[in-house]
């Protein structure tokens, strides 16, 4: 499902409307596992040795007497101070541009989702086309800042209206095999390097091991 969404960069004179969807749901086929006799063994929740069937829990917000409330009753705190919940993005405004090593080398990528031009809405295909042309060319303004200065675009991306604390993306220009295009990656945290070492090391003879069980590969 695609979602709209504006993108701004004002320095630049960049602004154009744009669709995002979500690019990193690829379906894995499971991993099945098989009892002695052959039969498919798969795990599963359980209470006091009873399986419990899908949707035969709920989870509720409720005190230490067992009042349950409803969320809207609530106030939720952090650190002693009131928060509120995250609302979904609908204007990406870039903040600042980073290098794009920061994009590889310093962030898990959680999800990343295309981006493409939107046709504003417009009912008419005459109006439509005309805004998709003019959201692909600022679109394409963008991307040509973005790759001559090999840099990425930060700023705030929340793409739900869960959880409490705001998450960033960073737009980044995609190129591949002569076609362009744009990305939003979102990031789950930062990663930390202990053991990065200097210099050039002494190659050695590692021994070939055969054998064994397949080793899952997907990439």
């Amino acid at each position: 499902m695609a979602y709209n969404l504006q993108i701004v960069d004002e320095p630049n004179g960049v602004s154009f409307h744009a669709k995002y969807q979500n690019m990193s749901n690829y379906e894995r086929p499971e991993v099945e596992a098989k009892a002695p006799n052959g039969k498919v063994v798969k795990e599963r929740t359980t209470f006091q040795g009873q399986v419990l069937s899908p949707g035969s829990t709920q989870r509720q917000w409720v005190d230490d007497d067992g009042t349950v409330y409803s969320k809207s009753e609530l106030t939720f705190y952090y650190e002693g101070e009131p928060v509120q919940e995250n609302s979904m993005t609908k204007v990406f405004q870039i903040e600042q541009f980073q290098p794009v090593e920061n994009y590889t080398d310093r962030y898990i990528i959680d999800k990343y989702y295309e981006i493409f031009p939107s046709d504003n809405g417009h009912k008419k295909d005459f109006d439509r086309d005309v805004a998709r042309k003019q959201n692909l060319a600022q679109m394409y303004k963008l991307w040509e800042h973005l790759t001559t200065n090999d840099v990425v675009a930060r700023g705030e991306f929340c793409t739900s209206s869960r959880g409490f604390v705001a998450s960033d993306g960073y737009i980044r220009a995609i190129s591949i095999e002569g076609k362009w295009g744009l990305e939003i990656g979102v990031f789950k945290e930062e990663k930390i390097f202990e053991h990065l070492n200097e210099g050039k090391p002494q190659a050695v003879q590692a021994a070939v091991q055969t054998g064994g069980r397949k080793r899952l590969k997907l990439v």
